[in-house]
């Protein structure tokens, strides 16, 4: 089916006189202030058009940018269409009037979101219905429209003021078995603009390190390295901070050091160096908010919560935390919007949901090292790699796909491959002449490389630039299915890859990117005998922070989940956890140089695109970052 794209038409207006308050901020800089307006006229070609699935009824409408997606209620399309406004902007007024609404009958029910962690997904799992949606005749959503705000810097290195408006343009009465929806949308967004521009951030550094003391002398030459690549970085001890520092906790007490840092030096990344201090049964929580007494920096847990009939997931690891400094009001984010102490409460029974922003201001990756021995392998790792430039190393041109099926087939392949190939395609962009190395389950038979840790092996320690693994995981170990099978038994699954097999990577200085999609990958508060092991071994480090822990290659930096990552079956692979690594690759293909500017900007994306309920910003809130943020892709010229 050709996709008929909707009709948008957008307008400025400078305007004079007073506005109606809908939203107000507090910004102390403001000053004097001009009203202005942007309007945006949202025109859909057709009807909603009825697609059978699974003995239900799929929406999708011609001119939809994305879909609803809450677990067990009806997918439905939407248009989000996301404005930047400047920072302190106050007096936000936003409309979304409907137009042309219509009326039409469905055969049958719509098709519910089947939403679950990556590594419980099959083709067997059951549909499940919200009774309290399918079971009334009230309409589904109860609105035409709804808004959130934001602040962060977009992709201009501005700071700004987010302003995201989601239309559902169709609308669901489950008992009447009716639709309503509407042939377009008028927007409108009027906002009062400082006429003064916000004070300038201070240029004096680019990136601090945050570790403890008895780590900065194995860091110096790192920071070194840094200075002499013009990234200017400066080291400052979690001591000092948790010293100098007033918060709710020690997580706070290094955040707000990080805001101070951005606002007088303008920093843009923040590397956090230190895990958990010993490998032995550690304590990783002090509060369901936060670990700190037995980690060398801490870390803040996120109370978004996952629950379902198989399974109960705790409170999630959340470096973005860090990132995220001011709100659209222009205050501190704390995260703890209503000071329960119970940070990013989300889907928490028995406790109030607390409003906070997921666009950052600063890139955060983190080193999870124990030791100083660790610490000194990846420093040298990172100076090695920024060294040459992308021209002087060969095997940086070679991107390794490592998938199978996950759930499903998707256009006639498994789902697993058709992420990888999308991945692929879009780095592409950046780097034309980029091979192509595919380790997929569907090459079985055919004599090509397949997801089995010897094939895996191999293809790792040729060299590659960027690994991309899509399946399932565990804290330890990734794995996927067999093309032709559908996982519900043993030996429907490749075998994967795991830390044991870690010390036969041969790849030396030839470090990929790796970007995990599976369960657990990133998981880095288990130690040996603690709760966190997930399966299979005794570990005392997780996948993807084990993979640059290898001395003798290895990854240069990972991505992966800390918690269960999460999928659905409805439209396309792409969405919810999925989404993240999709977004990864379109940044470098648009020329992202950075890492972390490539992280920040595929968390950007998905903000700007999406509708954010629990489960989007759960799988945002647990995508973590091990590497360099200021890392340059391929390194450096000589």
């Amino acid at each position: 089916m050709e996709k008929i794209l909707p009709i948008v038409i957008t307008g400025i207006l400078i305007l004079s006189g007073l506005g109606v308050a809908a939203f107000t901020t507090n910004v102390s800089f403001k000053s004097m202030m001009s009203i202005k307006h942007e309007s945006t006229s949202v025109l859909f070609s057709s009807q909603p058009i009825q697609l059978e699935k699974d003995g239900f009824i799929a929406l999708e409408m011609d001119g939809a940018t994305t879909q609803l997606l809450e677990p067990n209620r009806p997918v439905l399309p939407i248009y989000v269409k996301t404005y930047e406004i400047p920072f302190g902007s106050a007096n936000i007024q936003i409309t979304c009037t409907p137009r042309d609404i219509g009326m039409t009958s469905l055969t049958k029910e719509v098709i519910p979101a089947r939403i679950a962690p990556l590594s419980q997904m099959s083709e067997n799992m059951a549909y499940v219905k919200d009774s309290s949606v399918y079971g009334s005749a009230a309409f589904y959503p109860d609105s035409w429209s709804s808004y959130d705000l934001g602040a962060g810097r977009n992709e201009n290195d501005q700071e700004v003021t987010f302003v995201k408006v989601v239309c559902y343009p169709v609308r669901y009465s489950p008992l009447n078995n009716v639709v309503d929806y509407a042939g377009g949308f008028e927007i409108s967004l009027m906002y009062d603009a400082p006429t003064t521009q916000p004070k300038t951030l201070g240029d004096s550094y680019d990136m601090v390190v945050i570790a403890p003391q008895a780590f900065q002398t194995t860091l110096q030459p790192l920071i070194d390295h840094k200075n002499a690549k013009g990234v200017k970085t400066l080291f400052k001890s979690t001591e000092d901070i948790i010293n100098q520092y007033t918060g709710a906790d020690p997580p706070e007490q290094v955040k707000l050091f990080i805001k101070d840092a951005y606002d007088m030096w303008g920093i843009r990344y923040v590397l956090l160096v230190g895990g958990l201090k010993g490998y032995i049964n550690m304590h990783d929580k002090d509060t369901s908010s936060a670990g700190y007494s037995a980690w060398w920096v801490p870390v803040r847990y996120a109370n978004i919560i996952f629950s379902d009939e198989n399974m109960s997931l705790p409170s999630v690891i959340a470096d973005q935390y860090y990132g995220c400094l001011y709100n659209a009001t222009g205050g501190f984010d704390s995260w703890d919007s209503n000071h329960d102490g119970i940070y990013a409460a989300m889907g928490l029974p028995g406790v109030a949901n607390d409003t906070f922003d997921l666009y950052s201001e600063v890139a955060i990756g983190r080193l999870p090292v124990t030791t100083i021995r660790e610490l000194a392998i990846v420093v040298n790792k990172i100076i090695a790699y920024e060294q040459s430039s992308p021209e002087d190393k060969p095997w940086y041109h070679t991107f390794i796909s490592v998938a199978g099926k996950a759930f499903r087939d998707f256009e006639g392949k498994p789902d697993g491959e058709y992420l990888a190939d999308l991945a692929y395609d879009e780095t592409t962009h950046a780097i034309p002449d980029l091979q192509h190395v595919q380790v997929y389950a569907s090459n079985r038979g055919t004599g090509g490389l397949v997801p089995v840790p010897r094939d895996i092996v191999k293809a790792i320690s040729a060299g590659a630039g960027f690994v991309d693994f899509v399946g399932h995981g565990s804290s330890i170990s990734w794995d996927c299915i067999w093309a032709d099978k559908n996982g519900s038994r043993l030996r429907d699954w490749t075998r994967g890859f795991g830390i044991h097999q870690f010390p036969q990577l041969s790849n030396g200085e030839a470090l990929p990117i790796v970007v995990s999609l599976g369960c657990w990958n990133s998981l880095f508060n288990i130690s040996i005998f603690n709760d966190y092991s997930h399966w299979s071994i005794l570990a005392h480090f997780c996948f993807c922070w084990g993979l640059i822990l290898q001395a003798q290659g290895g990854a240069i930096a990972s991505l992966g989940d800390t918690c269960a990552g999460l999928g659905t079956d409805v439209g396309s692979p792409v969405g919810l956890s999925t989404e993240l690594d999709y977004n990864f690759y379109y940044e470098i293909g648009k020329g992202s140089p950075t890492l972390g500017q490539t992280y920040s900007g595929a968390v950007q994306k998905y903000l700007a695109e999406e509708h954010i309920g629990l489960w989007e910003a759960y799988c945002i809130a647990i995508w973590q970052l091990f590497g360099d943020p200021s890392l340059r892709f391929g390194g450096y010229s000589s």
